[in-house]
């Protein structure tokens, strides 16, 4: 019984560090496509980074600004714009709160 139980969090651990994984994968692939100009993409797989598991509260800061970057290359400005006010908003002790809010300056 005792094997099983720490199997089961063996297993545990090993989920949470593979979507950790999946999580970070999903969001370099969604930098790399911004660089290459797929900014629908970028949409696609940053919202996959933010679905994996709960992000950090950093990282989810992180994806909300690359996805407000994305929108604004898609010319969807008001959505740009909303983005980077609410992650200056409730982000704002943070480095992409920060940045949001020289973007909408």
């Amino acid at each position: 019984m005792k094997r099983s139980v720490i199997t089961i969090a063996v297993l545990g651990f090993l989920l949470c560090g593979c979507m950790s994984m999946a999580q970070r994968g999903a969001l370099d692939r969604a930098y790399s496509n911004y660089q290459k100009g797929d900014y629908e993409d970028v949409l696609e797989l940053a919202s996959r980074a933010e679905n994996y598991q709960e992000p950090s509260r950093e990282m989810k800061a992180e994806i909300l600004f690359l996805k407000a970057l994305a929108l604004e290359k898609l010319e969807r400005h008001e959505e740009a714009q909303g983005t980077f006010k609410y992650l200056s908003d409730k982000f704002n002790d943070t480095e992409y709160g920060y940045r949001a809010k020289e973007k909408i300056k």
